[in-house]
């Protein structure tokens, strides 16, 4: 990748062409992140090239924006073709798994890709998810077994695309289905609302596989065993992002990912990210032959499209060494901090998941955020979340939720003890709450995710009215 980026204006600028080793790498080059980059990118998409990559790069993947200012990443061919052969490495791994099982797969196939548009009428510059242009580079035979046509759903509004493809897979032999988690469980729970059924086996009987990222799998697999409940079911989840694809579950039995370190990306990490996020970006970088097993490292990433030594928002812990495997425990800064708590999504996580295994209650979805609550004019946190398995005693359920979170959480127990902040407040967020919140609040796309942490006032409101209305209907 040196090599290549030497004679760009970024390598020219750091000197790549002289760089031997890793160290020469870091001490040279300094960590970046999209501010550092959006200068170049918005150049490049006005027509110049060989700025960051020495290939015409004409698109550029769109982050969904959810933690953050929409990104333009862009997408060189070498980029495009690491992430086809990352698709590869998946199927066969499961293949490998499953040698069985390739005539089961002669069946229907379900994507949900997101679409691509122009930059404006007169350019050639196109945006659109990275699903998207996955999709079109499909091979054409794999059409054959699509419900719809990739080239055809990447061209089409979200909501349309969703509903069409909904309509034509319930009359179909569905075997495969890929999507992000979130928008599977909407796709099954609105399979079965159209349907009348019961059960998705009613539907699909021969459904077997699932591949999807974008979210965490663990979030929603106790409502995927409920309403996919008597299938024999597999699940592949990817890890990976606008800027690429780096890992996936290469063993059905294991949870953690295998990070795929001959793709087109070099791998720097940042030990212990949570201690050091005010002062990031001047952190020693170790690469992955250096890291450690159970530290949590923020990950860095140099890719073919031109990135280097990119920031990327993630906490990543490593289950093994010699083959290097990951798990995804939580981003840098997903934080609630609104009272000085500073509460990162995965301790919120932490302590739901304690709490709902002390009272054998189980979920797939949550949301948290909090406000000055005006019926006690004090700080409060609200908690949205949705049951598969209810807990029978809802504010025993809260008290443990509340102690679970102080334990992990000192800033919080201090402001709890203090009455700085009041006792939390669980609600029941329900399927026709949360898509209603997310029409309103999010732009919706393929890789649009729920968010764990609401740090918008107006956004937290509306959630608690929404829940609270869901709730009074059901009573009526």
């Amino acid at each position: 990748m040196l090599r290549k980026g030497a004679q760009t204006e970024y390598g020219k600028r750091f000197g790549f062409s002289n760089i031997r080793n890793y160290s020469e790498y870091k001490e040279r080059v300094p960590l970046s992140t999209y501010d550092d980059v959006e200068e170049y990118i918005e150049r490049i998409k006005r027509g110049e090239q060989n700025l960051l990559w020495p290939s015409k790069i004409l698109n550029f993947a769109v982050s969904a924006g959810t933690t953050g200012k929409g990104k333009h990443i862009p997408l060189s061919e070498d980029r495009l073709r690491s992430d086809q052969r990352f698709m590869r490495k998946v199927i066969i791994s499961y293949m490998k798994q499953n040698p069985n099982m390739l005539p089961f797969f002669m069946g229907s196939h379900v994507s949900l890709p997101g679409n691509i548009e122009r930059l404006d009428p007169k350019s050639n510059v196109r945006l659109g998810e990275i699903s998207a242009y996955l999709a079109k580079l499909s091979p054409g035979w794999l059409s054959l077994f699509q419900v719809r046509s990739p080239h055809t759903m990447i061209r089409e509004e979200w909501t349309e695309k969703f509903d069409r493809t909904l309509e034509k897979a319930v009359k179909s032999d569905v075997r495969k289905i890929v999507a992000i988690p979130s928008w599977a469980l909407r796709f099954f729970q609105r399979a079965l609302e159209i349907t009348g059924k019961k059960y998705i086996r009613e539907i699909w009987p021969n459904l077997r596989l699932l591949i999807c990222g974008g979210e965490a799998l663990n979030t929603y697999l106790p409502h995927f065993n409920q309403l996919l409940k008597g299938l024999d079911m597999d699940y592949i989840e990817n890890y990976g992002a606008s800027e690429s694809y780096f890992a996936f579950s290469d063993d059905l039995k294991r949870s953690d990912l295998r990070l795929i370190v001959d793709n087109g990306v070099f791998y720097e990490w940042i030990p212990n990210p949570k201690e050091q996020k005010e002062n990031l970006m001047h952190q020693k970088t170790v690469p992955t032959w250096e890291v450690e097993k159970g530290v949590p490292y923020s990950l860095v990433v140099t890719s073919n499209s031109g990135l280097w030594r990119y920031m990327i928002n993630d906490v990543i812990e490593f289950t093994d060494l010699k083959q290097p495997r990951i798990q995804v425990i939580g981003r840098v800064s997903e934080i609630f901090d609104k009272f000085g708590e500073a509460v990162e999504s995965h301790e919120a996580q932490s302590a739901l998941e304690e709490t709902a295994e002390q009272t054998g209650a189980t979920f797939s979805v949550f949301a948290m955020g909090g406000l000055i609550d005006p019926e006690i004019g004090a700080p409060r946190h609200f908690w949205f979340v949705q049951w598969v398995e209810e807990p029978e005693d809802l504010e025993k359920f809260t008290e443990l939720l509340d102690e679970n979170l102080a334990e992990i959480n000192r800033h919080y127990h201090n402001r709890r003890k203090s009455m700085g902040i009041h006792p939390p407040v669980v609600l029941n967020l329900t399927k026709d709450a949360m898509y209603k919140w997310r029409e309103r609040h999010q732009a919706l796309h393929a890789q649009t995710k729920m968010p764990r942490i609401i740090d918008d006032e107006e956004q937290t409101k509306d959630m608690i009215s929404m829940c609270r209305e869901a709730q009074t209907s059901k009573s009526l």
